[in-house]
């Protein structure tokens, strides 16, 4: 009898491995559990038309990557290939709409058929969060903030990676593009690979993440997306690089930067190493805009946005570039303690308000070092504060911490205890050891 073996694509995971898939899942959650996010899980298998309808029928996962298969009463499945669109179908199932936004994470393993690599497996995990019911490009902006202080709490500094960045545009802009993008190839197609011709047949922006050498030199003479984008999708993209550096967020531009899944538009981002000609398998937490995503899935019209992280890939940052943490399996999840509501009144406070917040959370290490309890900040925006009060009601917030235009001149905040119903005013700098006592 052969040995047996585990199947091709798929590993057991042992030892310091397991310690350190369970302390990568802490350090998410502990962090997003801060941020006002709330865990979701949904099932491994799911209705093939559940990635039909959002992942596109051109793109490389649906085409040869999925494992789908049919049941006893001849139902065509589908083992989770990603994980954004099987939480938007629950979101949409169990009518999560009430109140806007919405904040979920989720952990769990997700299945591609695809030619086992380093950095590349067919059964693999993702951590991963969505912000649903928030338009705004803060949104967008929250979620990079977040993912920069999972990364950096990891023990990976922000010298070792960089996040790049593009504006896919939105539809139109897409569909001038490719008009212009196929006329450019016309005159080359004798020297496209059989894969770029095809992607070039059927979706045309994937030829933009090409590995092959002599395609990218073709593509250095190609039309620029960013030269197509609509007036509004400029706008967004130029407020973005903006907030960008209000928030000192170190992003690169990366005019060639697309995603695999085509329900993404607008603002696209990859976090790479920062040593090294990067690759697809480099990429360790990507995410991006999908507004549409949830109306094609028979939700209502509401924006969206996230990203996820790929878990082993995490594990090979760390080992190259993390501090020297050798004992994982020490690390616990801590509880945070009662909700807090950061009421942002007015969308031009949003950014300054979101930079209030980042600061603070940076010093959440700081106050369990002290032996301090630390605190969850739901940062939410609305355009007067009886909005604001009603949202931080529904969703059992059991403080208000109000940032308007006066609150964030004197750098000073409105607390609100809203049970009580009484309320403070409290430095900015005191406010942590204030909430933890």
């Amino acid at each position: 009898m052969n040995k047996l073996q585990p199947v091709r694509g798929t590993q057991d995971i042992l030892n310091e491995d397991y310690d350190f898939h369970k302390f990568c899942i802490n350090t998410f959650e502990s962090v997003t559990y801060c941020r006002g996010f709330k865990g979701i899980q949904t099932p491994i298998i799911e209705h093939s038309e559940v990635f039909k309808k959002t992942l596109g029928s051109t793109s490389d996962i649906i085409k040869k990557e999925t494992y789908t298969f049919k049941d006893r009463s001849d139902n065509e499945l589908t083992l989770r290939p990603e994980g954004t669109a099987p939480v938007i179908r629950s979101f949409i199932n169990n009518k999560l709409h009430e109140p806007l936004p919405q904040k979920f994470t989720y952990t769990g393993p997700m299945f591609r058929y695809d030619r086992p690599q380093k950095g590349r497996l067919r059964q693999f995990y993702q951590l991963g969060a969505e912000i649903i019911g928030e338009k705004d490009i803060s949104a967008d902006l929250e979620l990079i903030s977040v993912s920069k202080s999972f990364v950096n709490a990891l023990g990976i500094s922000d010298k070792n990676f960089e996040i790049q960045v593009n504006s896919l545009g939105d539809e139109k802009s897409r569909q001038k593009y490719v008009i212009e993008l196929k006329n450019f190839f016309q005159d080359y197609k004798k020297e496209l690979s059989i894969e770029s011709l095809e992607r070039l047949g059927k979706n045309s922006l994937r030829i933009l993440d090409t590995k092959n050498e002599k395609e990218k030199k073709l593509l250095e003479k190609a039309p620029k997306l960013k030269n197509f984008l609509s007036t509004e999708s400029s706008d967004i993209f130029e407020e973005f690089k903006e907030q960008s550096k209000e928030l000192k967020i170190p992003i690169v531009l990366n005019n060639n930067l697309v995603r695999g899944l085509d329900y993404y538009n607008n603002i696209c981002y990859e976090f790479i190493p920062s040593q090294g000609e990067s690759s697809s398998q480099d990429t360790f937490l990507a995410g991006g805009r999908y507004d549409g995503l949830i109306k094609k899935m028979g939700g209502p019209d509401y924006p969206g946005c996230g990203f996820a992280a790929g878990l082993e890939r995490m594990h090979n940052m760390h080992l190259n570039y993390g501090d020297d943490l050798k004992d994982f399996s020490g690390f616990q999840l801590f509880h945070v303690s009662e909700k807090c509501t950061a009421i942002v009144v007015g969308k031009e406070n949003k950014i300054k308000a979101l930079k209030i917040i980042n600061e603070i959370m940076e010093q959440q290490s700081n106050v369990i070092k002290d032996g301090l309890q630390p605190f969850n900040i739901d940062l939410i925006c609305k355009d007067n504060l009886s909005k604001g009060l009603k949202y931080a009601k529904d969703t059992d917030a059991k403080w208000a911490i109000i940032i308007g235009e006066d609150e964030i001149l004197k750098q000073q905040l409105i607390i609100k205890d809203l049970k009580k119903q009484t309320q403070r005013k409290v430095k900015i700098k005191e406010l942590i050891k204030s909430f933890s006592k």
